[in-house]
């Protein structure tokens, strides 16, 4: 045992590259989350684990468990976990190169692949200070937001004559500047975010559309109460950001406040709660006394009444909130998890989203061939109805007022798919002892499945992948290694569609820290 474990640790140390010096795990590693989830599983994080970026402080502690009587799959990830976490405190400076290639774009993202252009390179500087760390990174994507069309205005986006068009994004997308006061994290900057259980899709924050440039709160350091009345609700983490979305867009300048409580009361349950509700913009209340109506519950009448029945009764602005679960266990010692997320584009007056979405998802893991493997299988379904006396959909990330709804320059902020679509995707993610991994994803969507929009003849605003009904079958495969210096990510995507061309590219990856 102490000699496979001197072999895994000098492993990881030859093969590996330096990381670079952030505070927080950014949600752009797939097998880094997998590894710190399995920890958590088994009891040896006790922080919560489902909002990201995470804060290293939030499980540094629980590092420290000594790797005698683990299972080799959890040793492999406490390994992994804890080199990863050293590579990225071993100086205070870094810099950091990336480049991105695809034959074809890709239309879908997942936790830790969200490249999605042709060309996409990154050059970023960090420094990681004792209360502070800056970082700059410049970007260029090709086609990579939504850009006004020569002598077209904002004004236009509502017409049904295109007001938008690709164009490339120049842009300093993951810059920050954060810093620490007691347990808590100050940020201004753009940085990527995933908030969640999901392995692939989230309802409401994913890292589907460009990361938002906003001011955030996070607490550090996930601790429990020590009072007895809340001693019980175990570790807890909050965060709370302010985020200004895009001017080409039909309420230019809107903004979005979003927050995050999630609690692991027992070491097999973690629960969540989400909010995000956009507000203000051009045109729109945006005084101190309109935020204080929308974060404390003030509603309005949809018909434009004073008075109306409860089921006619609106949050202020373009809301969306909900809540989720994981629970893990074992088995007859296998181990396995289940998670439920439903996000609601309303409530029933009260707190009780209504108007719901649902993800859920099951996985189990294995030692197969020297290799830690994860399966998963995840479903989702966004086709919800307008209200509780309406069976029309085109509603979900859609509002009344704010018509470019929930999505920051063409893409969704919360679920890949967009709204009034069903998805089944099974995952399998295999992590090899010399760093490398891989993974398969096979999915079943059924784009806007109510072959309806809710702007039929205007392609600057609605579904963003289809205004059609749409099956596709896809198939994506990734791998990374160590190679060259720093790591490359090899992959290809395949999907079979109806009433469209089927899509496939080859995509290539390569990430140098130093």
């Amino acid at each position: 045992m102490q000699n496979r474990i001197f072999f895994l640790s000098s492993l990881f140390y030859l093969f590996s590259t330096s990381a670079i010096a952030e505070p927080w795990i950014k949600p752009d590693d797939y097998g880094l989350r997998a590894d710190i989830q399995r920890l958590a599983d088994a009891g040896i994080i006790l922080a919560p684990v489902t909002t990201y970026p995470l804060m290293w402080k939030s499980i540094l502690s629980d590092l420290n468990t000594p790797l005698e009587g683990l299972s080799p799959n959890l040793q492999d990830a406490l390994l992994r976990v804890k080199h990863r976490y050293r590579s990225e405190n071993s100086t205070p400076h870094s810099v950091q190169l990336s480049t991105f290639f695809a034959s074809n774009a890709l239309t879908t993202t997942s936790f830790g692949a969200t490249n999605t252009q042709k060309s996409e390179k990154t050059a970023s500087y960090a420094y990681l200070g004792k209360n502070y760390a800056i970082k700059v990174a410049v970007n260029s994507r090709s086609e990579g937001k939504k850009c006004l069309s020569t002598g077209k205005t904002s004004e236009d986006i509502v017409l049904n004559d295109q007001a938008l068009s690709d164009c490339d994004d120049n842009s300093f997308d993951h810059s920050y500047v954060a810093y620490r006061l007691g347990n808590w994290v100050f940020r201004a900057g753009a940085v990527e975010q995933f908030w969640g259980p999901g392995v692939d899709n989230s309802l409401i924050m994913s890292g589907n559309a460009k990361p938002l440039p906003a001011i955030s709160l996070t607490r550090e350091q996930s601790t429990a109460f020590e009072t007895p009345l809340l001693s019980w609700i175990g570790q807890w983490n909050f965060t709370a950001q302010m985020a200004k979305l895009e001017s080409p867009r039909a309420v230019p300048n809107a903004l979005l406040w979003s927050t995050r409580v999630n609690i692991r009361p027992i070491q097999q349950l973690e629960l969540a709660a989400s909010w995000s509700a956009q507000w203000a913009g051009e045109g729109q209340p945006s005084s101190a006394g309109d935020f204080f109506d929308l974060v404390s519950g003030g509603g309005e009448c949809v018909d434009g009444t004073n008075n109306c029945n409860s089921e006619l009764i609106t949050r202020l602005g373009n809301q969306l909130a909900g809540f989720d679960l994981r629970w893990s266990d074992t088995l007859f010692d296998q181990p396995y998890a289940f998670y439920v997320t439903a996000i609601g584009e309303d409530t029933s007056g009260g707190v009780k989203p209504v108007d719901r979405s649902y993800l859920g998802g099951i996985e189990t893991s294995a030692r197969i061939y020297n290799q830690s493997i994860l399966f998963n299988l995840e479903y989702s379904d966004t086709g919800v109805a307008c209200s509780a006396t309406s069976t029309n959909q085109n509603c979900y990330y859609e509002h009344s007022i704010y018509k470019s709804g929930y999505r920051y320059h063409g893409r969704t902020i919360g679920s890949t798919y967009d709204n009034d679509t069903q998805s089944y995707v099974f995952t399998v993610l295999g992590q090899l002892t010399n760093g490398d991994d891989w993974q398969i994803k096979l999915r079943r969507i059924d784009y806007n499945s109510d072959n309806k929009d809710r702007y039929p003849n205007n392609l600057d605003l609605g579904h963003t992948i289809t205004k059609i009904a749409v099956s596709s079958n896809q198939a994506e495969f990734r791998y990374r290694k160590i190679a060259f210096g720093g790591r490359l990510t090899l992959g290809a995507f395949t999907s079979s569609n109806d009433n469209i061309e089927n899509d496939t590219s080859m995509f290539a990856k390569y990430e140098l820290n130093y």
